[in-house]
């Protein structure tokens, strides 16, 4: 009876840690890694990184297409981000989703979508700091939940 419960058990905690709810803390590395991605200008491949609904400074994209077009966009601009070496990482904390905006939409945004593990990540670019809102993983890369800036 025992190695029942020990194999249910362990069946479940397998199926758990593949399901796209339970997402990973980021690591240096795979932070390092997405914005060397993102500096390569492949939109299509920063697309499909991109957790939908996402939010782009304090407004909610709810459309692939949308988030799409905004990342074709910065790619077609030569936006990109101050290398690696250049960034923070904050762990989420109760005022975190102010980055964002201070509405309504923004705080149920957070609470709806962004998972616990989330982090905020505060890279430089053109014209000051922006914060990329990420978490959990696809491969070597961590979603990307949200982007905003530059910060004021």
């Amino acid at each position: 009876m025992k190695k029942i419960i020990i194999t249910v058990s362990v069946l479940i905690l397998l199926a758990l840690s593949s399901c796209t709810t339970m997402k990973a803390v980021p690591n240096e590395k795979a932070i390092e890694r997405f914005i060397e991605l993102y500096n390569t200008g492949d939109a299509i491949r920063i697309t499909e990184m991109t957790s939908i609904p996402m939010l782009i400074d304090g407004e909610i994209v709810a459309r692939d297409s949308d988030a799409d077009s905004f990342w074709n966009s910065l790619a077609k601009a030569g936006f990109t981000l101050n290398g690696t070496e250049s960034y923070t990482v904050e762990p989420l904390n109760p005022k975190s989703s102010l980055y964002f905006g201070d509405s309504m939409e923004v705080s149920t945004f957070f609470t709806k979508y962004v998972p616990k593990t989330a982090v905020l990540v505060r890279v430089e670019g053109p014209g000051g700091d922006f914060i990329l809102l990420l978490s959990g993983r696809k491969g070597p890369y961590p979603f990307i939940f949200g982007f905003t800036g530059p910060l004021l």
